[in-house]
């Protein structure tokens, strides 16, 4: 069971800070290069990889939350053992 709350709690981590970068990414486009917004994300012509680059942001913002949600849940539970 202990075993199962630290690979969670990596996981949870690993998720939150790559769409955090995900996120800041799609920013500093937004910032530079905001025509290119509207282009997909990658050249691959079908979904997920298909998608706008801000849908993808707003994607990775929303993924990032969930991430930091379960880590700080996780720590708190590690915490009380």
């Amino acid at each position: 069971m202990v075993r199962g709350h630290i690979v969670l709690r990596s996981v949870a981590f690993t998720v939150f800070t790559f769409s955090l970068l995900v996120w800041v990414y799609v920013i500093v486009i937004q910032v530079t290069h905001t025509d290119w917004l509207s282009l997909p994300f990658s050249h691959v012509q079908y979904p997920p990889f298909d998608w706008r680059l801000d849908e993808v942001g707003m994607l990775a913002f929303a993924v990032a939350a969930i991430g930091f949600l379960i880590w700080q849940i996780e720590r708190s539970i590690a915490k009380t053992r």
